[in-house]
């Protein structure tokens, strides 16, 4: 996959060197490259681009550990002389003989000597690279170096067991202590339920409020996510259970929407819903006071998102005001002693912003921090701004036991999951998956395939009733009879089902759904989805789900037909997401 082709290096520590103040203390570890790499990424951190036996290891401790606050990671490349591992680089071809590497020294010392006192030196690499570092017994404490020793398999083991001797904590969440070795997933919360138990007629359905399910209850010991994302804008908008609760001036949200305490609750500002306003509708004593009120765990502080609509100045102003207001969030959470954990929430324009912003709310105290505004940056910029973060945030744990928490809003892009994971990133949110089950009109059921799962277009049958329906009947004197197409509609439902039971063949449930489907072809209100009905059917993968929903729904998962069946197929997919795809990351 094709992540940064094309895009500009950008060796954070050159940006950052007047900004970042380095502190006496941490661990440092210097590695040579390595020949073989991946080229699946593109442009991509160092860390996931170099694929030796060093690296595999490294990205194995990360996946199992998170990365250990106040390491940092230098690497001698052929190509980029002295890296970090978070460097942005792309495949190359060149070795590194002996009198390069010795006309690499200068360089070298000029970047190693703004580390001040590491506490552990380990250096992992070949002969041909050790000239390079050469001034690293003049810079450092030499009873505080050590060298990997033997062969690949012995520099290997070594390099493990250094690792394994370093803190590896970061920072935990209040109620379960979570450690955030592996990323949590937030699932935002507007209300979202279905009723139960399922029918197939929505019209059977019992609509009495003790009868709707949330996810996390629909699969009760199954949840497809770690906590839900709450947003304060629920009470502004006056949407969502949380302004049902703020009406009645009930505290009780857990218990309202019967979240178990395995399950963590995340309080959000809101920051969409007020996206256009000069400055936030919500003043950061009232945001502390309903995170307590309402018995989140965690709680972001208010910030205001610098649109790309608005003037660069604009901008600016937005960004120091979300920092402005996270110093004060924090230092009012100490006034009260609330019991929640404070999220930072960081706003920038650039890379080099949210790396700045990042070093400077570590030294205020914060140890969980949340990225903003990345909702609509490519995939590229996403990588750069973590990166960058993730390299402040080593220079700026030095000498500390545990590392800090990372969140990113809105961000859950599959395919640079190993990555973030690598680059210690703690836990995201996204209702992407739930969404796409009516939203996306060809990708709305997802099903795992060993990677990053594959999507099905679900089998289109409206409501006769619905008004493109009845403009197809009006302007047909076929339907001019009322009962034609219900006719149609129940043939269709009917066949469907007694496909899923085996008893009619899928050219048989082929023609009556596309004789049904094709009548809104006329109006070219959708695509024909022909194939597409021809592929799910052939392949029957509700079949293959052992999720909750598909077992009780069977092929009525897959027809897009009212909120009973698509809303449970957005908790499918969010499930097939959770349990399978992110799972293979967290291992």
């Amino acid at each position: 996959m094709e992540i940064l082709r094309g895009t500009k290096i950008i060796i954070m520590s050159e940006c950052l060197q007047t900004s970042l103040q380095q502190s006496a203390g941490g661990y440092l570890l210097i590695l040579g490259c390595s020949s073989k790499k991946r080229e699946d990424y593109g442009r991509a951190p160092a860390l996931e681009i170099y694929d030796g036996p060093n690296f595999e290891t490294l990205r194995k401790y990360f996946r199992e550990n998170g990365w250990p606050p106040g390491l940092i990671i230098k690497i001698i490349s052929a190509k980029y002389k002295i890296i970090d591992a978070t460097t942005l680089i792309e495949p190359y071809d060149e070795r590194l003989d002996k009198e390069t590497a010795k006309e690499m020294r200068q360089q070298v010392r000029y970047h190693l000597k703004k580390i001040e006192h590491p506490e552990s030196v380990f250096v992992n690499m070949g002969k041909d690279y050790l000239p390079a570092v050469s001034c690293i017994k003049t810079l450092f404490d030499p009873d505080r170096i050590e060298y990997a020793n033997g062969g690949y398999v012995q520099k290997r083991q070594e390099l493990k067991q250094w690792l394994e001797r370093l803190p590896n904590s970061t920072a935990t969440v209040n109620s379960q202590k979570q450690s955030g070795r592996y990323p949590l997933y937030f699932f935002p919360d507007w209300d979202d339920y279905v009723y139960e138990p399922f029918r197939e007629e929505e019209t059977d359905e019992d609509r009495s409020p003790e009868k709707r399910k949330y996810a996390h209850e629909i699969f009760e010991d199954d949840p497809p996510y770690d906590g839900l994302l709450v947003s304060l804008a629920q009470l502004r908008i006056r949407n969502g259970r949380l302004s049902h609760l703020g009406k009645n001036n009930s505290p009780n949200f857990r218990g309202e929407m019967r979240v178990p305490d395995r399950l963590l609750l995340f309080g959000d500002c809101g920051a969409f819903s007020y996206i256009d306003d000069p400055k936030p509708s919500l003043s950061c004593e009232k945001a502390a006071s309903l995170y307590d009120q309402f018995g989140f765990d965690l709680g972001t502080s208010v910030d205001h998102i610098p649109i790309s609509s608005i003037s660069k100045e604009k901008q600016r102003y937005r960004m120091n005001l979300t920092a402005e207001y996270a110093k004060k969030f924090l230092e009012i959470h100490r006034k009260h002693d609330y019991q929640f954990d404070p999220i930072g929430s960081i706003q920038g324009i650039t890379a080099k912003h949210y790396a700045k912003f990042a070093s400077e709310y570590v030294e205020w105290g914060y140890k969980h921090i949340a990225l903003g505004g990345l909702v609509r940056r490519q995939d590229s910029e996403i990588l750069e701004i973590v990166t960058a973060v993730r390299e402040a945030l080593q220079r700026h744990t030095r000498g500390k036991d545990e590392n800090i928490w990372i969140h990113l809003f809105g961000i859950l892009r599959p395919n640079l999951q190993p990555i973030f994971r690598h680059l210690g990133v703690s836990s995201f949110d996204s209702a992407s998956y739930l969404r796409k089950a009516w939203a996306c009109p060809s990708r709305n059921y997802f099903m795992d395939d060993g990677k990053y799962g594959k999507w099905y277009g679900s089998i289109r049958v409206p409501f006769s009733t619905s008004k493109p329906m009845r403009e197809v009947a009006e302007s047909d004197p076929k339907f001019s009879n009322n009962g034609a197409m219900q006719q149609l509609e129940k043939e269709c439902l009917t066949n469907l089902k007694l496909f899923d039971d085996k008893k009619i063949s899928e050219q048989e449930v082929l023609e009556s759904v596309n004789e049904y489907s094709d009548l809104l072809q006329r109006k070219k209100t959708y695509n024909h989805f022909s194939k597409r009905h021809q592929e799910l059917l052939s392949e029957r993968p509700w079949k293959k789900c052992k999720c909750k929903v598909c077992k009780d729904a069977g092929i009525n998962i897959v027809v897009f037909r009212g909120a009973n069946r698509n809303r449970r197929r957005g908790f499918h997919n969010t499930w097939v997401f959770y349990h399978k795809i992110l799972s293979r990351v967290r291992k």
